[in-house]
């Protein structure tokens, strides 16, 4: 009599799907997911992921200092342009204040380094137009 209960359960997990992801869930899963070596695979990958996302982010980060030391140099550069002709009519006085008071910024790394590279192309722009001025 036992006999007969236990193959209707034998054959009831036998029919169980099992998967190798784990938010499947349920225990023959995750035995399948273990033996099969598909969570150390999982693991992996996702661990390779975070070492390309670092990298990427260290890269991002080396531009953007690399962008404020540029744009810092360019806002010195257009100081001593600015001395060198005396500061120019009103609106050349206006343009020099807006980029010298530029502060670019945004939400993202991505974000804030094409901010500094708008700001360093208005900066690049108004030097060659100063340096036109004092020429």
């Amino acid at each position: 009599m036992i006999r007969f209960a236990v193959i209707p359960c034998l054959l009831l997990v036998a029919a169980c799907e099992t998967s190798t992801d784990p938010a499947d869930g349920g225990f023959l899963s995750g035995v399948s997911g273990i033996s099969s070596g598909a969570y150390d695979d999982r693991v992996q990958t996702a661990e390779a992921d975070v070492a390309a996302a670092q990298t990427r982010n260290d890269a991002l980060a080396a531009q953007i200092r690399a962008s404020e030391t540029e744009l810092g140099q360019l806002k010195l550069k257009i100081l001593q342009q600015r001395d060198s002709i005396g500061g120019g009519d009103a609106a050349t006085a206006a343009r020099i204040d807006t980029v010298l008071n530029a502060n670019p910024g945004g939400a993202t790394a991505e974000e804030r380094l094409a901010a500094l590279q708008r700001s360093i192309a208005d900066a690049r722009a108004l030097s060659a137009d100063l340096a036109r001025l004092s020429g």
